[in-house]
């Protein structure tokens, strides 16, 4: 793996931990109505849009890269870490050729 591609799901994994953990503490509270997709994508959408190297990714294309991973995440049979397992996915699935669009298309 070369050492940008080790960067960006570093910087994947840490935005997934941050806002996993807010939306964890958000819904403790009084925002319960928001799914992780919509609450990460409205908090982190400038992290993601720079992680992924696409400064043109949406609001709605990435609730809907985020949904297809947690799907993906709910179905796995190994036991890594869940914002691993989804740094890792989205790696992997959001950075050919052009970034994210294959997954959104």
């Amino acid at each position: 793996m070369s050492s940008e591609a080790t960067k960006t799901k570093n910087v994947i994994h840490r935005v997934l931990e941050e806002t996993r953990y807010a939306y964890k503490v958000s819904c403790e509270t009084d925002h319960p109505n928001a799914d992780y997709a919509e609450y990460a994508s409205h908090q982190s959408l400038t992290d993601f849009r720079r992680a992924f190297g696409d400064p043109e990714l949406t609001y709605e294309q990435l609730s809907r890269i985020l949904r297809c991973a947690s799907n993906k995440e709910r179905s796995r049979q190994c036991k890594t870490p869940w914002a691993m397992f989804m740094a890792n996915y989205l790696e992997r699935n959001g950075n050919m050729n052009s970034p994210i669009r294959h997954m959104t298309d």
